[in-house]
């Protein structure tokens, strides 16, 4: 189980449901549920609970024991990594602090990005095919599980990472441990070649564990081979722009989505066939700088521009010569997958129930729907179909209120459970047994 809940923490805000892109959440007993097999990872919901109640699967000791059983291991460090450790002007502090943990090789992914780049531009220029990207794991798997018609869709080629593996234990060894540090949760269980996977958040507590600072370390960088445009891969349109791939609105016939209702509706339009004769790069988050693995409440366009300063200055400072012969090196290494479909739909609920459910909440025409969304759901549809479904609780419309709960019950067969009505009185009333001292206005007017 990747994400779970700290049921003691669950305040029931309904806002990880509401959030959530495959619907994979439910409310029982009050608390908001992962259902596992639903959940694609994308660690949303950890991102929007205010409370610190959704959490994703902590590997910091997987990793601890790994560099003390092996020594022969590897970092492959993620081109997001500016936007999340910004203290550092010069990114040879971080892989010095990194390489101080017991790592025997501190990569960057940007490489693997350059080479899996050239291969879906052969891909895009040389098929007839059209094809969705496949470099993120959180929509590879939404795809397989809930648009199974499109799996034979996706580019049959590897990410960016596992790429990266491939390459490392060509260049150092099949028995080299490889782990991935970046700002994806969803990578934890993207690939059995990878061996342990953190993300940036634990990193920063790996190193705090370890009493690693600047001080400690000494600067240090990147093992060969080295990435070049690659490292602009983590941002929006990132693959294409590594790619050289023309995406002029006009003249290309490439469309890039990203976030939880942008890529779902590029998928809806392209199995219906609205979209026709484009390839499409979609991203769960809003760029990989946006994923569930950095701090909380970085700036979108603060990390994008950090990531675009150290690839710029990456490529003024590069040697494009060992880049060429290093992409050139590993221009043989077979990077080709393919992705089997997982149905997890659930079966189609019988209307006369949806219906009888939304009946139930006084929802007898469209203009009684409010939509108000105060149930976690972003309609009066989905929560009815939802309750149908036995995903949700049948007491969570607010303006039904507690009669509205006992009728879905009925209709359901299920019991219950009201909300108790709590009523706010003002005390400072002169009418009223004063039960605290209060300063302040007498009247509200």
């Amino acid at each position: 189980m990747l994400v779970y809940t700290i049921k003691e923490l669950c305040r029931t805000c309904y806002t990880c449901v509401r959030e959530c892109p495959a619907k994979a959440i439910r409310i029982v007993g009050g608390q908001a549920e992962v259902i596992t097999e639903r959940c694609i990872a994308c660690g949303n919901c950890t991102k929007v609970c205010s409370q610190g109640a959704k959490v994703f699967l902590n590997t910091v000791d997987r990793v601890i024991k790994l560099l003390q059983d092996d020594k022969k291991v590897a970092a492959i460090v993620a081109p997001s990594f500016p936007a999340e450790f910004t203290e550092f002007d010069d990114h040879r502090v971080l892989i010095g602090m990194i390489r101080s943990l017991g790592f025997e090789y501190v990569s960057e992914v940007s490489f693997g990005a350059d080479i899996v780049a050239d291969r879906y531009k052969k891909l895009v220029t040389e098929s007839k095919e059209y094809y969705i990207s496949s470099d993120c794991p959180s929509i590879v798997n939404y795809i397989k599980f809930y648009h199974p018609g499109l799996t034979d869709k996706l580019a049959p080629v590897v990410s960016p990472m596992v790429a990266m593996g491939r390459v490392i234990r060509k260049k150092y060894g099949e028995d080299t441990k490889i782990v991935f540090i970046g700002p994806c949760v969803a990578k934890k269980a993207e690939s059995n070649e990878i061996d342990e996977a953190l993300t940036f958040t634990e990193l920063r507590d790996l190193l705090q564990m370890k009493d690693i600072t600047p001080a400690t370390s000494q600067l240090s960088d990147f093992d060969p081979p080295v990435g070049g445009r690659g490292a602009i891969f983590p941002v929006t349109r990132g693959l294409l722009q590594t790619a050289n791939i023309n995406d002029d609105a006009i003249t290309g016939n490439i469309i890039a989505a990203e976030g939880r209702i942008g890529f779902q509706e590029a998928l809806k339009e392209f199995e219906t066939g609205l979209i026709k004769n484009q390839h499409i790069e979609l991203l769960c988050c809003e760029g990989c700088i946006m994923g569930p693995g950095l701090s909380k409440n970085g700036k979108q366009y603060t990390r994008r521009t950090l990531v675009s300063n150290y690839a710029n200055d990456k490529m003024q400072n590069s040697d494009p010569e060992t880049w060429e012969n290093d992409i050139n090196s590993f221009s043989g290494l077979d990077l080709s997958c393919r992705y089997k479909a997982e149905d997890h739909r659930l079966d189609v609920v019988n209307d006369d129930s949806v219906s009888a459910v939304l009946l139930s909440m006084g929802k007898k025409s469209e203009k009684d729907r409010l939509n108000c969304g105060a149930c976690g759901y972003s309609g009066c549809d989905l929560y009815a179909q939802a309750v149908a479904e036995g995903k949700a609780e049948g007491n969570l419309c607010i303006p039904g209120t507690n009669v509205t709960a006992v009728k879905i019950g009925e209709i359901l067969g299920i019991e219950v459970e009201t909300q108790k009505t709590r009523v706010m009185r003002a005390l400072c009333c002169p009418d009223v047994t004063k039960k605290f001292e209060y300063s302040g206005i007498n009247k509200v007017s």
